[in-house]
């Protein structure tokens, strides 16, 4: 027995010697073929490089699902759907706009993949295992990946550019599939005589480096204003991308909220104030029975695909409604010719909460259907209110024109090989990462020079740190899509509603009103305003109405009502805790402008035009006090004489968060809030349209 017993414990010594001994020559190998990679990319040309990129480093994973082993559970799937659709999450969550102040970026790094056997490019699916490139075979095999470091690569030297780009204005956070690429990435940085000081490395492996898509989308929470991550479904096929956000989050200290909902990144523009704009691809998205894949060592292929049940767009709609703590869900047609995605950051961003950025096809394209949708688009966001109760407004800037200046010949052309788009940036605090296609004297300097100098109108004191990206054209993006922002800790939230212009003679004296908050309360807030040419800024203290409301009749402030002139300003807050904001954040290198008159009856840019034309004034709207307030259940409030035509009520937390929206009819004497859902605080009742408003404060206690 005891013979039994030696010989036993023998073989166990003698297989874990050789499995150490296997991993050990495993982990050489694996050493000794990425150098050998390193090498070969160093060797490739520029065409070399972009060839590869075309056919290795695709937006939409490549989809290998054998319907024989595409195995369905039908019960537990629905037990298992049941359970995610119940995902709590904290009930004031507050998203940012991506303008507003954040404390890093992250991205990844642009990774080549290779099987360990044959050395073909490889699609990297799980850590150590993907598909080979030149196999129709559903089997996955080993394979490991290296960093693009390479001297002559256009895509390190874009990597480069954006880390460098990004550490000047917050810190970046590099995701790296291994820790050794550290040194790789840092060397090549100090090569390009831009070395990192300003980073911190994340190490998990991955599949991609589009991070808009699967990195997290960050909210605030509780009366700390704590951060956490939404993380929503990615494609299929990136089952490691898919992870990121609960790896950063974890590795990060933030809690993450992981659902089902098949949404990317790049899909989703916010508001900041409770509006989601997107695209109908989100439908589509969820409309198939493919889920992630996951390792399965019991089927043939070692993998397997989990089954989802489609979703309605209704059901879509009512989940994105509560994961992102919406008021509206606002879904327009996604555009057909933009790379494959459908999602909106090709063509439109936001510079505040109130003003929207699209882009602006030339004529010999107006009458082509996406350019149509855009417009289309875009008109119907104009005729939607912001938070404040303002329509909102919409700029243009042009849409980039091929190397030679001139336009796209179709849509299938822009499509299959240039999807190019001034809006697919990124804000950095101060600064914006601008994408543009041009190179010294290679590229149209001409109409790159010109539409940046457009935008600097239109984003108003930004600093705009150019990369040249055209290595990306025909993949539907760029710079935006494979960067994802972190917000601040400690912010400070200001939210106001610009004055765009001001009839002296005839709309009375204006009012300024903002919201700001911070955890700690405010201290002050400072209305800050010039006329155009002066080089000083003139200050007066906003008036503040309790609860984060803050406001400014602008009959204090002298300015000649018979003149025709410009007012610019801005708005500067500090909170208890020393903290101090602005509004725009570049101030006051960039500011606010009001065009201001007694013959001045509206705006004419890009064009958009706006009226006040048979709006009440505030003083015309004779709308009383809540009672009972505070209020449990119900409360109400008198509008003496009626309303003289159709107003929006909007309630607003003194966080800025919009809580519920409604439109008053004209005639309306009397208006009724049902608070049974809403939590013990105080909230603003916002009155009006178009800016013309007035509030009145609610107290709700349970």
């Amino acid at each position: 027995m005891k013979k039994q017993i030696l010989l036993s414990f023998l073989i166990v010594c003698f297989s874990i010697s050789v499995n150490g001994q296997n991993n050990k020559d495993n982990t050489n190998l694996i050493q000794q073929k990425r150098t050998e990679a390193l090498k070969k990319l160093e060797a490739m040309t520029e065409k070399e490089f972009v060839e590869n990129f075309k056919k290795y480093h695709a937006k939409v994973p490549t989809q290998k699902v054998d319907a024989k082993h595409f195995q369905k559970n039908q019960k537990e799937i629905k037990k298992d759907n049941q359970q995610k659709a119940a995902l709590s999450v904290p009930d004031d969550m507050i998203f940012p706009g991506e303008w507003e102040e954040v404390q890093a970026i992250l991205m990844s790094w642009m990774y080549d993949s290779y099987t360990v056997n044959g050395n073909n490019y490889a699609e990297p699916v799980f850590d150590g295992k993907g598909f080979d490139y030149t196999s129709s075979s559903y089997d996955l095999v080993d394979i490991y990946s290296v960093p693009d470091v390479a001297s002559n690569s256009p895509y390190a030297k874009i990597f480069a550019q954006l880390a460098d780009g990004i550490q000047q204005y917050t810190q970046v956070w590099i995701n790296i599939w291994d820790a050794a690429d550290s040194n790789l990435i840092k060397n090549y940085m100090t090569s390009c005589g831009t070395p990192l000081t300003n980073y911190r490395f994340f190490i998990n492996p991955g599949n991609s480096f589009w991070y808009r898509d699967c990195g997290p989308v960050a909210f605030y929470y509780g009366d700390e204003d704590s951060i956490a991550f939404m993380d929503f479904e990615y494609y299929g096929g990136r089952p490691l991308d898919d992870k990121i956000a609960i790896f950063i989050g974890e590795q990060a200290g933030f809690p993450v909220y992981t659902n089902t909902i098949e949404y990317e990144g790049g899909n989703i523009l916010l508001d900041g104030a409770g509006t989601l704009f997107t695209s109908s691809a989100v439908y589509s998205n969820n409309q198939d029975y493919y889920g992630l894949y996951v390792q399965d060592t019991a089927n043939p292929y070692d993998y397997n695909v989990e089954y989802k049940t489609p979703l309605t767009q209704q059901q879509v709609k009512d989940s994105l409604t509560h994961l992102l703590n919406l008021t509206r869900c606002l879904v327009f047609p996604s555009l057909l010719y933009d790379g494959g995605t459908g999602h909106v950051d090709l063509y439109m961003d936001m510079w505040d909460e109130n003003t929207f950025v699209s882009t602006k096809h030339p004529d010999v394209m107006a009458n082509l259907s996406d350019p149509k949708k855009v417009e289309s688009n875009m008109d119907s966001i104009t005729k939607l209110l912001s938070m404040h109760n303002s329509f909102y407004y919409n700029t243009r800037i042009p849409l980039p024109t091929k190397d030679n200046g001139s336009w796209y010949t179709s849509q299938a052309q822009y499509n299959n090989t240039y999807t190019r788009s001034y809006s697919n940036h990124t804000f950095v605090n101060e600064a914006i990462i601008q994408p543009v296609f041009h190179t010294g004297t290679s590229g149209y300097e001409q109409g790159d020079s010109a539409a940046i100098e457009i935008m600097k109108d239109r984003y108003p004191g930004y600093e705009f740190k150019e990369i040249d990206v055209r290595s990306f054209d025909g993949f539907g993006g760029a710079i935006h899509c494979i960067t994802k922002q972190i917000p601040t800790e400690n912010p400070l939230r200001i939210y106001h509603n610009p004055l765009r212009w001001w009839n002296t003679a005839s709309f009375g004296i204006p009012t300024i009103s903002a919201i700001i908050q911070n955890k700690s309360g405010i201290d002050t807030a400072i209305f800050y305003y010039r006329n155009s040419g002066e080089s000083s800024w003139n200050s007066i203290n906003l008036n503040s109405q309790g609860n984060n409301l803050y406001t400014l009749n602008l009959n204090t402030i002298l300015i000649n009502n018979n003149a025709i002139d410009t007012l610019e300003y801005y708005i500067e807050a500090t909170s208890n805790n020393g903290k101090t904001m602005t509004k725009p954040i570049t101030a006051p290198k960039g500011y606010y402008k009001c065009v201001y008159g007694y013959w001045v009856d509206g705006i004419n840019e890009d064009p958009v035009y706006v009226s006040l034309t048979n709006i009440a004034s505030v003083s015309d709207m004779n709308i009383g006090e809540f009672y009972p307030n505070p209020a449990q259940d119900v409360a109400k409030l008198q509008i003496t004489g009626g309303l003289k035509e159709d107003i929006v009520v909007k309630i607003v937390s003194v966080k800025g968060q919009v809580l519920y929206s409604d439109i008053l009819k004209e005639g309306t004497t009397e208006f009724e809030l049902n608070t049974q859902n809403f939590h013990t605080g105080i909230y603003w009742a916002m009155f009006g349209i178009n800016g013309n408003t007035t509030a009145r404060k609610i107290v709700i206690t349970k």
